[in-house]
């Protein structure tokens, strides 16, 4: 197998020298559950583990690989399966708060490229949402591209388009239909060999059906939405880095029912870049686009030439990461002040040894 299909480039090749690692043990995390995981190197794909080490070297569950990773592996006897011993530095990762109340992060897919947004010509199409999945896409400088699929059961799904040309005009769109092929060939032109490209989307909107069109047979499960409300059902359970014949490779994913921000004040001010400019214009710098005088951003809103419901979706957000930010803090303090007490016992411990030795 060639690395470079997998997407292996220069800049792995210079951290990998810096490390001293030999190239013909590193692999990328195609699949994984629980210490167990998959990788494809350049002898092919292989079982391996995560070695006891690495576990103790880590401080929370984002250091550990995800799928898109590039990891260091070993076979340290004949009696295991190989074991991963460190984490190549990752060029990017696509995360999210893990859901619930718990502050901690998510990590998606790792090493990416293109993330391909997936929505249907149907109830599940949702600007709001959309703007969500750009946001956290901006974050990581990836390129994002908002597939409307399920065209071919949609009379008039270029009022969609038209949505997305007057909320998110820079961003690039292509209306598609996964079940007949319809403009399929625009995707492959896209995908080119060692390119990693992420699917987002919520469960029923077609990304199992896109893969398997992609790859010319039915690899994935796939089952009919409701036709009450357009949802789906939950057929993909794990990530899965899967490699298609044109040599590019596709991340697929359970659907989210749930996205919340993770590290994302650059990737809001990206996604709301008309905000952020006419913000410019008001009379104070420091204006929330309220009630003060002189705003620039309510007077585009009074004039039509931006949406309430769009400045509303930016404060939401920028109140989300707000909050975040104050409970990632609290979380990281309570990890540190737990650090120095681990750190002060032991040396309490090391100091009554030696009394006793006395």
């Amino acid at each position: 197998m060639n690395l470079k299909k997998l997407g292996w480039n220069n800049n792995l090749e210079e951290n990998i020298k810096k490390s001293h690692i030999c190239r013909d043990n590193v692999g990328r995390v195609i699949f994984h559950s629980g210490k167990q995981y998959k990788l494809i190197s350049k002898d092919g794909e292989l079982i391996a583990h995560l070695s006891n080490s690495y576990l103790n070297s880590i401080e929370s569950k984002s250091e550990l690989p995800s799928v898109g990773d590039w990891v260091y592996f070993k076979q340290i006897d004949k009696f295991r399966p190989p074991q991963i011993l460190k984490l190549i530095p990752r060029k990017n990762k696509l995360s999210r708060k893990v859901s619930g109340e718990k502050t901690e992060e998510q990590i998606i897919a790792s090493n990416i490229d293109i993330v391909f947004i997936i929505t249907s010509a149907n109830q599940d199409f949702n600007i709001r949402r959309l703007e969500r999945y750009l946001t956290i896409i901006n974050e990581i400088n990836a390129h994002p591209i908002i597939i409307l699929n399920k065209i071919d059961v949609c009379k008039n799904y270029k009022k969609y388009i038209n949505e997305i040309d007057k909320n998110l005009p820079n961003v690039t769109k292509l209306p598609i239909s996964a079940k007949t092929s319809e403009n399929i060939e625009e995707i492959l032109q896209i995908i080119k060999p060692g390119n990693t490209i992420v699917l987002v989307g919520s469960s029923g909107v077609g990304k199992s059906t896109l893969i398997n069109n992609l790859l010319g047979y039915n690899r994935q499960a796939i089952d009919e939405t409701r036709e009450k409300d357009c949802k789906g059902r939950h057929i993909t359970t794990s990530r899965e880095l899967i490699m298609l014949p044109n040599g590019g490779m596709l991340v697929d994913n359970p659907g989210l029912r749930e996205l919340q921000l993770w590290s994302s004040e650059s990737g809001i001010s990206k996604t709301f870049e008309d905000i952020n400019e006419l913000s410019r214009h008001c009379r104070f710098s420091d204006c929330f686009h309220d009630t003060e005088p002189g705003c620039a951003v309510k007077k585009a809103v009074d004039q039509h030439k931006l949406s309430q419901k769009r400045l509303d979706s930016y404060k939401k957000l920028l109140r989300e990461q707000e909050y975040l930010d104050k409970r990632r803090n609290t979380y990281e303090r309570r990890k540190k002040d737990k650090q120095l007490g681990k750190m002060y016992r032991k040396v309490l411990d090391i100091q009554r040894l030696k009394g006793k030795k006395q």
